[in-house]
Parts: C-alpha cells; structure tokens; sequence
C-alpha cells in the first residue's frame, strides 16, 4: 500500500512540473536511528520531508479522530491511505491534511507544487478484500493462534498454513480481513490491535461456528459427581473452562461439561473407562482440539488457553457463571487484550 501510494504521489508532482514521466522525486527513508521514529519520505531535488501516516481501510475510520491523530504529528505530515473516497478528500482538505491513496487521489501543496485529485475510484486493492472471511472456522484458527504466537503476523503464508492446518488459500483473505478490519496495524512493526473488540468477536464465532464443528460426542452420567474423580489427561484430554473454574471454587458444579480430546478414540476409551452414557442431549460433550503445540500458547491453565476457558465458561447454563466469568476475565484474560 505505502509503495503504491508513493508512486500515486511520485506521477502526480512529475505531471505537476512538467517533467520526465520515469522520474521519483520522493523516496522512503527514516526519521532517525531510533526503531520508534517516524517513517518517512524524502526529496532531495526539492528539498522536502513529509512524516508518514499510514492508515488501511481509511474510509471506515472516525474522520474527526482521524484528523486528530494527523494533527498531533510533526507540522510536516502526509496521509497514506489504500482510498480517500470525495467526500473523506474534501473533509481533509479543509482541515489541510495532505494525503495521497493507491488510486491516485492526493492532496498535497507548499510553494513548489500544488496537487489536487479526488473522485478516482479504488482499484484493485481493495476491491480484492473479502469482508467477514475473518470469522469463519479458518479466520477463527488463525485469530487464535496469533493471539497466543504473534510471530504469525509476519510468517509466510504457506508456514501459516501448516502450522494452523487451516488451507493456505484461507490465509490471504483472512489476513486481508483483519487488516481492513482495522484489527492489524503495520506502521513498521505489524501487530495486533483492538484485541479487546477482536477477542469480543472471536468468542461469538468460536461457540457458533468453530467448536460445534469439533464435537464428537455427548454423554451423561447418573453420578452428578463423577467428574471430581476423573482425570482426562490420563487420555490425551483436557478439562474445559466448566471444570477448570469449578474444581478450585467451593461449592460451585457444573451443569455443563466440555472436553478436549486429541482424537476420537482418547475421548471413547475416556467415556468408557468412566461409565458415561451415549446422549447426544447430555451434558458432557467431547470435543476435538483444533490448535497444536505449535500456537498454544504459555498462558495456559491446566493445559487449556484461557481464551478457551473464557468461552466455555460464557456459554455454560450455570446461572453463577456469569460472575466467574467476569473474575476469571479480568485475572487471565485482560492482559492478553493490551493493545
């Protein structure tokens, strides 16, 4: 995107000044030896430095925020943008912030030129971008895992793939979604942000998209107090969030039970072992683990991610859930959401 606005800037101010068409007044540089300074572009021919505001999916932004982050920036500052629709262009002209888009509209003056462009459409770009595939079982995998690993933002797709066992035709359009999504800023340093919103949207699409696509069975027993005894891990197993806050908080039990099974055959030698009854309406549900060793995480309690525990405890009948689950956000969860 930064390239391609460049080179918008670079054919606008040639055409402005009559000269060569194969010619690039401004190039990249840095603000300084510092990792936290300021990107930049630099003319030498001209004499000018611009700091660089770069902003994906503009037109979603807050237009009045977003002037105001400009306006706390050094006096010399242009917004890179993926598209500046008309009424955005004309808004930030008033306000004069120069800004310049992949499709070639740009506002920039000082006393050597003086360019205006606005109402070019956005090219290809963003018209490549998938909206919503961010949510979908794939997005959600690949959410969780750069949650727990944010190496992934800047792995190769094909690494990505194999190491989330999602396709890596999925990885892209995922990738551009939380992008354009405004839930990965690359100003350099790619990251996450808005994690808390993003994380709020992970635990929807998880309990109805993702985890009932992992069940492989449900069961019931006629010993309300079976699971106090039991131990999945004897079987490749993980308790779920239910179990996991139950078992340390008095007087607190269960009505709902979620386990994570590394295969289908751990979760039946479990279910047998401990007498469970066959009942797709029971209460205790097997379910197959979607993420690996590879992005677990370290955070985990008893082996299981706590974005995982949240969830479980979020969705279960317990009426005294609630309240746990608020507690058990704010001792585990909080921290992880730290933009």
């Amino acid at each position: 995107m930064l390239q391609q606005a460049l080179k918008q800037l670079n054919d606008c101010i040639v055409k402005d000044k009559g000269l060569a068409s194969n010619v690039d007044l401004f190039f990249l540089s840095k603000g300084g030896e510092n990792k936290d300074d300021v990107e930049t572009i630099s003319s030498h021919d001209l004499g000018l430095t611009y700091a660089i505001f770069l902003q994906s999916w503009a037109p979603q932004k807050d237009i009045a925020a977003l002037i105001a982050q400009i306006k706390s920036m050094p006096a010399n500052t242009i917004l890179f943008a993926d598209f500046i629709n008309p009424v955005m262009a004309e808004k930030l002209r008033q306000r004069s912030v120069s800004f310049v888009d992949c499709a070639g509209n740009i506002s920039i003056k000082n006393k050597q030129f003086n360019c205006y462009v606005k109402g070019k459409k956005a090219g290809q770009l963003r018209s490549k971008r998938v909206r919503g595939r961010a949510f979908n079982s794939a997005g959600l995998k690949l959410i969780f895992a750069i949650f727990n690993q944010p190496g992934f933002l800047h792995a190769s797709y094909r690494d990505i793939s194999n190491k989330v066992n999602i396709a890596l035709g999925s990885v892209g359009p995922v990738m551009d979604d939380l992008h354009a999504s405004g839930y990965i800023l690359d100003d350099g340093q790619r990251r996450l942000v808005n994690k808390k919103r993003l994380y709020e949207r992970w635990v929807d699409g998880y309990l109805e998209k993702l985890r009932p696509k992992q069940i492989m069975a449900c069961y019931t027993s006629d010993d309300k107090n079976w699971w106090q005894k039991a131990d999945p891990t004897e079987f490749q197993g993980l308790w779920g969030g239910e179990v996991i806050v139950a078992k340390p908080t008095p007087f607190m039990a269960p009505e709902s039970i979620t386990i994570y099974f590394s295969s289908e055959a751990k979760q039946k030698d479990f279910a047998d072992y401990y007498g469970l009854r066959r009942d797709d309406e029971g209460e205790i549900c097997m379910y197959k683990n979607f993420w690996s060793p590879a992005y677990a995480g370290n955070n985990n309690v008893d082996g299981l991610s706590p974005m995982i525990i949240y969830a479980d405890i979020v969705d279960s009948i317990n009426p005294g859930s609630w309240d746990v689950a608020k507690t058990f956000y704010g001792e585990a969860i909080s921290h992880l959401l730290e933009d």
